[in-house]
């Protein structure tokens, strides 16, 4: 599993903490993303080990934003840009980190220009949280941004079918177990195998 060896990194790096404090602690990814950086201990009630803030710079990206900006590529891209997000979520949720598949065009998110592999690393760390807050067993840990994700696409692709604000309210819901994926009769089957990807991993 891609995101494991993370989860069992962040809860290590709980255990040597010198400070307990919100936030107090900062590991870099700032040599793979300038400004990238995990700051722990987090702030979620019940303080998961290994809980964190991802930043970048000042801007802490959360799924809403990441939401938006997928919408937006593949909005400026077009549909070469819808199933380039495509195969590179599913090849995200099938090797994480260790994935080759890039994005062709710059990524923007809240006015920062990100490559292919930048992408790549934030949203891995992103959505790595998922795991660790709101595990798979009970609730659907990184499933859920990565499902939220291929739904922004089909609101780009067919919005007569999903619109991104049903996306964004779906994205934001907390309370509970989260929205399974969109489902309808006349979604392509394209977009099924990017779910069955994410569902299976």
């Amino acid at each position: 599993m891609p995101f494991a060896e993370n989860i069992s990194f962040m809860q290590g790096l709980y255990d040597e903490m010198p400070v307990r404090e919100r936030h107090g602690n900062i590991h870099s990814l700032e040599s793979q993303v300038p400004g990238l950086q995990l700051r722990y201990p987090g702030a979620l009630r019940g303080r998961q080990i290994g809980d964190y803030c991802l930043y970048l710079n000042a801007f802490a990206p959360s799924h809403i934003h990441v939401v938006r900006a997928i919408y937006a590529y593949c909005e400026r891209q077009g549909a070469d840009g819808a199933e380039a997000i495509l195969c590179f979520l599913e090849d995200l949720a099938t090797n994480g980190l260790a994935g080759t598949v890039d994005l062709p065009a710059p990524f923007e998110l809240e006015g920062h220009e990100l490559d292919g592999r930048q992408t790549r690393v934030l949203l891995y760390w992103l959505i790595l949280q998922e795991d660790i807050n709101y595990p798979r067993e009970r609730y659907m840990g990184v499933r859920m941004p990565l499902i939220r994700y291929t739904e922004a696409v089909i609101a780009s692709t067919h919005p007569a079918l999903l619109g991104i604000a049903t996306v964004v309210a779906r994205t934001e819901a907390r309370g509970g177990r989260p929205a399974p994926r969109f489902e309808h009769r006349e979604l392509p089957i394209r977009y099924q195998d990017t779910f069955g990807v994410i569902e299976h991993m």
